[in-house]
């Protein structure tokens, strides 16, 4: 699939499996979550995203007839992405099919895991 516009600078990637779990680094439990998508241009390639579910706490501010303002609080679940800390080499890689796609993320995750919680 080929998307032709001057805005657009890459390939379109097709989401093909998503994976979920929990890590515990330093105490802190992290919630994870590995996207792997396909290029639908380019045969072999593909890209990876590794995302972290943290709380956040938010307060909105919102104007009421203009003038007035109102704060809104609410506590949020939102998805953080977490890629760049492994590398920058998953927004476009090779590998010859999805199961090695996500062996060779995989094996960066475990490495870095190693550096970060020993």
């Amino acid at each position: 699939m080929k998307l032709k516009h001057s805005a657009v600078k890459s390939s379109v990637f097709v989401l093909v499996n998503t994976f979920e779990f929990d890590l515990e680094v330093g105490g802190h439990f992290l919630p994870t979550r590995v996207e792997l998508f396909q290029d639908t241009e380019l045969k072999g390639h593909w890209r990876c995203r590794l995302w972290e579910r943290e709380l956040f706490h938010l307060t909105l501010t919102v104007p009421v007839d203009g003038r007035k303002k109102q704060r809104a609080q609410s506590d949020e679940e939102l998805l953080v992405e977490r890629t760049w800390e492994l590398s920058d080499r998953f927004e476009d890689f090779e590998a010859r099919s999805a199961k090695a796609a996500l062996k060779l993320f995989m094996g960066s995750l475990k490495d870095y895991l190693k550096r970060v919680a020993g």
